[in-house]
This record gives C-alpha cells, structure tokens and sequence, in this order.
C-alpha cells in the first residue's frame, strides 16, 4: 500500500478575462440600477465596484497554468488599440417580460470588442480552454432576477428607458481577474493588466 502522505493538493484560482470599468461610468450605471430598484423585483444586482464586461470565463484554473495563460493574453492584446465604448439601452435575456438577467448594451465598441474577444478566444484555445458555444454578444450584466414576482414592472421599465447613453469610458486595458467566492459576494482582484497597443 503506497503513502499518499507527501502528495500535495494542487492549488488553483478561479479565474476570467475582463475589460473593468473606469470609477465615473460605475457611478452612471449605479443610478440606471437604483431607477430600476424602484420597481421592487427580486433582483441580485450587481455591485457597481464588480461591474465588468467578461470576455472570456476560465473557470478554477492551476496556478501553475497562470504564466502561459498571461502570455496568451498579451499576444492578443498586442496590436488592438484602445476601443471607445458607449453604454446604451437596456434589455434582459431572453426577454423584458420573462427577464433571468437585466443588461446593458453597447451602441459604440461593441465590433471592436468583439473582435478583441475572438483574438482571446484563439489564443486561449491553444492552451486547451474551450470556446464559447455560443456567439460573444457585448453586453454589462446588471442584475439576475430572483423572482417572477413584479416582474411585469421591471419589464415595463426596461421597455420605456430613455434611449439616451447612459455612460462612455475608453478601454485602454484589459484584465486577468481572479474572483473568490464568499457567502457575501463575489470579490475580484487583479492579477494582470494588459494595455491596448
């Protein structure tokens, strides 16, 4: 019988690809989130300092992985240039009147982005992480709704918003974020930044 005493646990952190949003355009879209707390829906919203767009999900990855998946995304963000981003319109998937999740929109960036999430893409599929199935469809997620109750009124305000921007930022970088999960909340941290040059 062999011991296993000497084998050590491997460590691993949860781990994604973001573009964070600067502090201003948090601040935006913290009153778009208190105009929609008014309506009362069981809703899990997002906490403005947790705001992102993910870009890519990586799951609980070995830390050992983590120089060869920083290396991936700097090729990538090689050569982009920073992408102007306006935050515009409202809407909730798979729709206002049966809302799962409440969401912003993009009405400048968003092709830029995408195409900055396809270069990631390709490059963490040489290190074995699986594409997405689905199509990258740029969107800021403000909430999850818990409950079906009132969920007439979020619909309501989410299909009579103004259709006014309701934030812009320049996203000059991007990020590898590890999150820890807790009993109160997801936390992120950075763990490397990556200019758009």
């Amino acid at each position: 019988m062999s011991d296993r005493s000497d084998v050590q646990p491997v460590s691993t952190v949860r781990a994604f690809v973001a573009a964070n949003l600067t502090p201003d355009l948090k601040a935006a879209l913290a009153m778009v989130q208190d105009r929609l707390k008014a309506t009362r829906v069981d809703v899990g919203w997002v906490r403005p300092d947790n705001l992102h767009l993910t870009l890519k999900f990586l799951g609980q990855v070995e830390e050992s992985r983590i120089d060869a998946i920083r290396d991936a995304i700097a090729a990538a963000a090689s050569g982009s240039g920073p992408i102007r981003l306006v935050f515009q319109g409202l809407g909730a998937f798979p729709r206002p009147r049966e809302a799962r999740v409440v969401w912003i929109g993009l009405s400048h960036g968003s092709e830029a982005l995408a195409a900055l999430q396809a270069r990631i893409e390709a490059a963490l599929e040489s290190l074995g992480f699986a594409r997405e199935a689905r199509p990258f469809t740029a969107h800021l997620t403000l909430g999850r709704v818990r409950g079906p109750a009132r969920r007439e009124q979020l619909a309501r305000a989410i299909t009579e918003a103004p259709a006014e921007a309701l934030g812009e930022m320049v996203l000059d970088r991007i990020e590898l974020m590890q999150s820890n999960l807790s009993a109160g909340g997801a936390r992120y941290s950075i763990l490397q930044s990556f200019p758009l040059d």
